[in-house]
C-alpha cells in the first residue's frame, strides 16, 4: 500500500506557496498547517508516513525533542524538511535523518520547493515559487531571477500582490481557507482569476491605507524600538509602520492571544535581528526566531514591557 504524505506548512504566503507546490509534486497528501511553536506537536500526533516540512524553523526550546520526533518518523517513512530559516545553535542539519535541498543565499522556502519537485512538475509552477518569493522578500535571489526569465515579471507581481493581502485580509487561523488556496495553486490556477481572492484582497488594500495612519497615532518608542499593541492589522505590516513613523531601527507589533503576547519584529540592514530576538525571547520564558531583518517572537504577555527594554539593549551593544 502507498505510504500517505502529510505536508506541514506556515501560514504566510511562501508557506502556502511552497506547500502548493509540494501538493502539485505529491497528490492527494494532507495538508497541516502549523508554526514553530507547534512544530513538536504536530510531529508526535503523527504516527506514520511521509512528511514534507515547508517554512517552519526549528526552535532552539524544542529542538532536542523535534530531533527525536525526526528520528522516530524517519524510521517509518521519508522527512523532506525545506526551510531557510537559521538551524538553532549547535544543530547540525547535516546530521538530522532528514532530507534537505540546497538553494541559493537568500533562498526562500517556495524556491526550495520548486528545486526539490522541479524534476516532477509541470514547468510553469515556477511561477508559484515566485509569489512565494515574492511575498517572503525573497525576490532576488540568482535562482528566482532566472525563474522570473521565462515570464512577464509585472504579471507575476500582480498576482503576488493579490495572494499577499488576501492571504492577510483572512484570520490567521483560517486554515480551511488557507487549504483551499493550496489547491488551488496547486493546479497551477491564477490569483487573480478567483473573485472572492481579489475581493478580499482590495478590501486588504482599502484597510492597509487606514491602519497606517492608525499605526502613526499609537507608536510608542523605547530608544531604537518602535512598538504598538494590539492592532487589529498584520503584524508584520504594522511592525514595519512602527518602525517607520517611530523612526527607530527595530519596529515591533505585539497582540495578545490568551496569556501570551505574539509579535512580529522588523529592521532595515540590522543583519542578526533573528538571533537578537531569539535570545531576548528565551531569556524571558518564551521563543522567538525568524531572518536577518524579519523575525517573530511568543513570549508570557507580563514579559512585553520587559522584552522592549531588552530589546534596546542588545541592539545598544
Amino acid at each position: 500500500m502507498k505510504m500517505e504524505w502529510i505536508i506541514l506548512a506556515h501560514g504566510d504566503c511562501d508557506g502556502v506557496c511552497s506547500a502548493s507546490l509540494a501538493l502539485s509534486a505529491k497528490k492527494n497528501s494532507k495538508v497541516v498547517f502549523t508554526n514553530p511553536a507547534g512544530l513538536l506537536s504536530e510531529l508526535k500526533s503523527i504516527e506514520t508516513g511521509n512528511i514534507i516540512i515547508t517554512d517552519i524553523a526549528l526552535t532552539p526550546t524544542h529542538k532536542d525533542e523535534i530531533v527525536s520526533e525526526f528520528k522516530r518518523l524517519s524510521s517509518k517513512g521519508r522527512i523532506i524538511y525545506l526551510d531557510h530559516h537559521p538551524p538553532p545553535s549547535g544543530l547540525n542539519m547535516k546530521k538530522l535523518p532528514v532530507e534537505t535541498v540546497r538553494g541559493s543565499k537568500g533562498a526562500c522556502a517556495s524556491e526550495l520547493a520548486y528545486a526539490c519537485f522541479r524534476d516532477i512538475l509541470d514547468t510553469e509552477m515556477s511561477r508559484v515559487a515566485i509569489y512565494g518569493a515574492i511575498g517572503d522578500y525573497s525576490d532576488n535571489t540568482p535562482g528566482v531571477r532566472e525563474l522570473l526569465k521565462k515570464w512577464d515579471k509585472r504579471e507575476l507581481y500582480l498576482e503576488a500582490g493579490i495572494l499577499v493581502a488576501a492571504l492577510e485580509g483572512v484570520k490567521k487561523r483560517d486554515f480551511d481557507f488557507k487549504r483551499s488556496l493550496v489547491t488551488y495553486l496547486s493546479a497551477n490556477r491564477l490569483p487573480s482569476f478567483d473573485r472572492n481572492l481579489v475581493e478580499i484582497a482590495m478590501r486588504e488594500s482599502e484597510k492597509d491605507e487606514r491602519m497606517r495612519h492608525v499605526v502613526k497615532g499609537l507608536v510608542k518608542t523605547h530608544g531604537k524600538v518602535a512598538y504598538v499593541v494590539n492592532v487589529e492589522w498584520s503584524l508584520g505590516k504594522a511592525a514595519t509602520y512602527a518602525r517607520a513613523y517611530g523612526n527607530t531601527l527595530v519596529g515591533v507589533a505585539a497582540e495578545e492571544v490568551e496569556e501570551n503576547m505574539d509579535m512580529s519584529i522588523r529592521s532595515v540592514n540590522l543583519k542578526n535581528l533573528h538571533r537578537v530576538v531569539s535570545k531576548v525571547a528565551e531569556e524571558l520564558k518564551g521563543i522567538g526566531g525568524g531572518h536577518a531583518n524579519a523575525a517573530g517572537a511568543r513570549i508570557p504577555k507580563e514579559s512585553f514591557s520587559e522584552f522592549i527594554k531588552r530589546l534596546d539593549e542588545e541592539l545598544s551593544i
